[in-house]
C-alpha cells in the first residue's frame, strides 16, 4: 500500500511539533496514530537525505513569509521522523494509552505485510510502531537502559529488508561500473569489472522479460558480453565464450529502431553492442567465420554496424585494415531503396527490386570475403542515377516577343527542372556515417580515401544539382554525406594536377547557388586545415582554390543584389560561405568569429588577394565584420594596405553610422591601427608611402562620428610635428 499524499500544512505541523517535542508531545500523538502520515514522513527523510525536493515536483508556489520550508530544512528536527519518537509514548498515561488503542485498532484492519513492504508501506510501519508501544517488546540491558527487541515476525522482515538493501546497493554499484566501463572510463574498464559483471549476470540471457522500454536488463547482459571480450583476461574469455556467443546471437536477432545512431547512442543499441562484441572476439580469436560475419553484419537494414565499427575502428585498422574497407563496400551495396506506391500493380515490381537487391547484397558480401581471402578486389558499388528533387521559385513574366534562341534556352531550363526524380534512391545518411569514419581517420591509416571520392563523384555532383540553373532550389540535399565527402574532396583538389584541378573544381562551382554555398563551406574549411596545419605545403593551390570560390561567391544572386550596406543582415544560405572565404565561422545566434589561431596567422598572406575581391560588394556590414575579425586575430603592420583598401571600399558603399558606429567597424579599424603603429611607428612618418591614405581614412572615420578616430588623429598630428623637428 502506497502512502497517500498529505497537504503541506500536515507536513508543516509535523515539522513544528517535532522541533518542539518537549512541549508538544501530547499534540503530536494524533499524528502518529495516522499510519499514512507515518509512512509519508518516513519517505520525507529519505528524500531529504538524497537531496530530492518533493515540493518542486508538486508544482506549488510557496507564499512569501518570515519562515519557509528552506528554513525548516536546516533545523535538526528535520533528521527526525514521527516513527523516531514513538518510543516516547511507552509510559502509562492517557495520551500513550489512547495512542496504543488507536494503533491496535488500525493494525487489526490492515492487510498482511508483503515481502516487498518497507518503511513507506503503511502495513509494515503501522505494525512496527504498534510493536514499539508494547512493553513486552522492551528489555533492560546490563546498565538498566531499555532496548527494543522486535517480535520474530518483524525481526525476520527487517532482516529480509536489509538483505534486499544490500543486494540493491550491489546491483546499483555493479551496473554503474558496467556503464562507466562501456563509456571507456579507464579506471573501470578492467578485467576485474568484467569478472564482476559476469558473476552478476550469472549466465543469464537476454529475453522479453524486461518491463522497461530500454530493456535495461537485456542491455546490461549484452554489455557484459562486450566487457568479457574487450577487457576480460584470457581465462575469463575461455570460460565464458560459449555464453558470450549465445548473447551475441540473441542480440543480433533483434531489429534496432535507432537506425544506426551514433557512438553516443551505442549503449542503447543492443545489436550494435553485439557487433562490437564480435569485433573484439574476432580480434582475440582471429576466427575466419567471425570475420566473415562482420562483413555480412555491415549490410544490416537497421545499420547497427555503424556505431559498432565506429567504436572498434582503431582496433580493426590495427589488426586487419582490409576488413573495414570490405565492410564499408558491402554496406554501400545496401543503401539503395525504392519508393513504393500504393498501386497494386506496383507490388510485383517492388518485390522484384527487393529480391534483386538481396541477391546483389549477397554477391557483394561474397566478393568482399573472397577479396579478404586473397582474390581480386571488387569495385565500389554503383549507385542509381538519382536526380535531385528540384523546386523552382515563381517568376513574373512580362509579355514580349522573344527570339527562337531565347525560347530554346527557356525550354532547356524547364526540361532540366522538370526531369523526373528516380524512384530508386540512396540512403545518403546511412552512407555518410561510414564515410565520416574514413574522413575522421588519419590519412596514413586509410590510404584509399580518394577511391571513395572518385567512385561517387558523379552521384554526389548530380544529387547536389550539377549544371542545373543557378536559381534552382534543391530539396533534401544530402547534408550528412556532403560534409565528409567534400572534406576529402578538398584533399583531391589540393593534390591534383592543374588540368585535373580545373575539371574537378567544376563539380563545385557549377552547382546552383544554394548547394554551392553549402558544399563550398566544407570544402574551403578542410582546405584551410590542410594548408595551415602543414607548414611544408605550398600556398599556390590553396590560394587559387580560395580565389576561384570567391569568384563564384561574387556571382551569387544574393551577393549581386545586396542593397543595404549599413546593415549586418545576411541570408542564411550565403552567410556561411562568405564567412568561410574570410576564414571565419558563422552562427546565426552567436555571430561570426575567425577560426584562424594566432600561431598560424602569418601564413594568411597568400590568401588575402582572394579576399580583396569581396571587399567592395555584397552585404558590406557582414563582410566588414568578418574582415576585421580576421585582421584582429594577430595585428601585422604589413597588412596596412589591405586594411586601407577595405576601409576605402566600405566608405565607397556607405558612411552611415549603422556600419561604422553601431556595428563597431570604426572602433575595430582604430584598434587595428593603434596596434600596428606600436609595431611600426614609421607609419606616422610624413614620408611613409601610405601616409596620405591613412590620413584620409582617419578623416572619414572622424566625420562618421567614430570617437576613437579623433584621438588617434591627434597622435598622428603630434607624431608628424615630431618628425619635422
Amino acid at each position: 500500500m502506497t502512502p497517500v499524499p498529505h497537504r503541506n500544512s500536515d507536513r508543516l505541523a509535523v515539522d513544528v511539533l517535532l522541533s518542539h517535542f518537549d512541549i508538544a508531545r501530547d499534540a503530536l500523538a494524533p499524528l502518529i496514530a495516522d499510519p499514512y502520515l507515518l509512512a509519508t514522513d518516513s519517505l520525507r527523510r529519505d528524500h531529504d537525505y538524497l537531496g530530492s525536493r518533493l515540493d518542486e515536483f508538486a508544482g506549488a508556489v510557496e507564499p512569501d513569509g518570515k519562515f519557509n520550508l528552506a528554513d525548516l530544512m536546516n533545523r535538526s528536527s528535520r533528521r527526525w521522523t514521527l516513527f523516531d519518537v514513538v518510543h516516547f509514548y511507552l509510559r502509562d498515561d492517557p495520551v500513550a494509552n489512547r495512542l496504543r488503542e488507536q494503533l491496535n485498532t488500525i493494525v487489526a484492519s490492515l492487510e498482511p505485510v508483503q515481502p516487498y513492504s518497507n518503511w513507506g508501506d503503511v502495513r509494515f510501519i503501522a505494525r512496527a510502531a504498534n510493536n514499539r508501544l508494547q512493553h513486552s517488546n522492551w528489555i533492560e540491558i546490563a546498565d538498566g537502559t531499555p532496548e527494543y527487541r522486535p517480535p520474530a515476525e518483524e525481526a525476520a522482515h527487517l532482516a529480509a529488508m536489509e538483505s534486499q538493501r544490500v543486494a540493491r546497493f550491489r546491483s546499483v554499484e555493479i551496473e554503474s561500473c558496467i556503464q562507466l566501463a562501456i563509456d571507456g572510463k579507464v579506471e573501470y574498464a578492467t578485467a576485474a569489472t568484467a569478472r564482476d559483471a559476469v558473476i552478476y549476470a550469472a549466465r543469464d540471457l537476454p529475453d522479453d522479460s524486461d518491463t522497461d522500454y530500454l530493456k535495461s536488463r537485456s542491455t546490461r547482459l549484452v554489455m557484459t558480453a562486450l566487457l568479457v571480450t574487450r577487457d576480460g583476461d584470457d581465462d575469463l574469455l575461455a570460460a565464458e565464450e560459449i555464453w558470450v556467443r549465445q548473447v551475441i546471437a540473441i542480440a543480433l536477432d533483434e531489429h534496432s529502431d535507432r537506425s544506426g545512431g551514433s557512438v553516443s547512442t551505442l549503449r542503447f543499441n543492443r545489436p550494435a553492442i553485439a557487433i562490437l562484441t564480435l569485433i573484439h572476439l574476432w580480434a582475440r580469436r582471429r576466427i575466419e567465420k567471425d570475420r566473415n560475419a562482420l562483413v555480412q553484419l555491415a549490410t544490416r537494414r537497421d545499420f547497427s554496424a555503424v556505431p559498432a565499427y565506429s567504436t572498434g575502428l582503431s582496433l580493426i585498422l590495427k589488426i586487419e585494415p582490409k576488413l573495414f574497407k570490405a565492410a564499408m563496400r558491402a554496406a554501400f551495396a545496401n543503401v539503395t531503396w525504392r519508393w513504393k506506391s500504393d498501386e497494386e500493380e506496383d507490388v510485383p515490381e517492388h518485390e522484384r527490386f527487393i529480391a534483386g537487391q538481396a541477391a546483389a547484397i549477397n554477391a557483394a558480401v561474397a566478393a568482399e570475403i573472397a577479396w579478404l581471402d586473397g582474390q581480386a578486389e571488387p569495385p565500389w558499388p554503383i549507385w542509381p542515377e538519382e536526380r535531385p528533387l528540384v523546386r523552382t521559385g515563381f517568376r513574373i513574366k512580362i509579355p514580349e516577343s522573344i527570339s527562337p534562341r531565347e525560347c530554346d534556352e527557356e525550354e532547356t531550363n524547364m526540361s532540366a527542372v522538370a526531369a523526373p526524380s528516380s524512384i530508386i534512391h540512396v540512403n545518403s545518411n546511412a552512407a555518410a556515417r561510414w564515410l565520416s569514419m574514413v574522413s575522421a581517420a588519419p590519412k596514413e591509416l586509410i590510404s584509399w580515401r580518394q577511391e571513395v571520392v572518385e567512385a561517387y563523384i558523379d552521384w554526389t555532383a548530380r544529387i547536389n544539382g550539377l549544371s542545373l540553373p543557378v536559381d534552382n532550389k534543391i530539396d533534401h540535399t544530402p547534408h550528412e554525406w556532403n560534409t565528409p565527402y567534400y572534406a576529402m574532396f578538398a584533399e583531391r583538389l589540393l593534390e591534383a594536377t592543374d588540368s585535373s584541378f580545373e575539371i574537378d573544381l567544376k563539380f563545385v562551382i557549377d552547382l546552383p547557388d544554394d548547394p554551392f554555398c553549402e558544399v563550398a563551406q566544407d570544402l574551403i574549411h578542410s582546405a584551410d586545415a590542410l594548408y595551415f596545419n602543414d607548414p611544408e605545403r605550398p600556398p599556390e593551390r590553396p590560394a587559387n582554390l580560395r580565389n576561384r570560390l570567391a569568384q563564384r561567391v561574387l556571382a551569387l544572386h544574393r551577393w549581386r543584389y545586396a542593397d543595404d550596406p549599413p546593415s549586418s543582415r545576411i541570408d542564411m544560405q550565403s552567410a556561411g560561405i562568405v564567412a568561410k572565404i574570410m576564414l571565419s565561422t558563422y552562427n546565426p545566434f552567436n555571430g561570426t568569429q575567425s577560426y584562424l589561431p594566432p600561431l598560424l596567422f602569418d601564413r594568411v598572406d597568400p590568401l588575402l588577394p582572394a579576399l580583396r575581391q569581396l571587399l567592395p560588394g555584397g552585404p558590406t556590414g557582414f563582410v566588414a565584420v568578418c574582415t576585421m575579425n580576421l585582421l584582429l586575430v594577430a595585428t601585422r603592420a604589413r597588412h596596412i594596405d589591405f586594411l586601407l583598401e577595405a576601409t576605402e571600399a566600405w566608405f565607397g558603399r556607405t558612411g552611415a553610422p549603422g556600419l561604422w558606429i553601431d556595428m563597431g567597424i570604426g572602433r575595430k579599424v582604430i584598434q587595428w591601427l593603434d596596434a600596428a603603429i606600436i609595431q611600426e611607428p614609421t607609419l606616422l612618418a610624413p614620408a611613409h608611402p601610405l601616409r596620405a591614405r591613412i590620413d584620409r581614412a582617419l578623416g572619414r572615420l572622424v566625420s562618421a562620428g567614430v570617437p576613437e578616430a579623433h584621438e588617434i588623429e591627434l597622435r598622428v598630428t603630434a607624431a608628424s610635428e615630431a618628425f619635422k623637428q
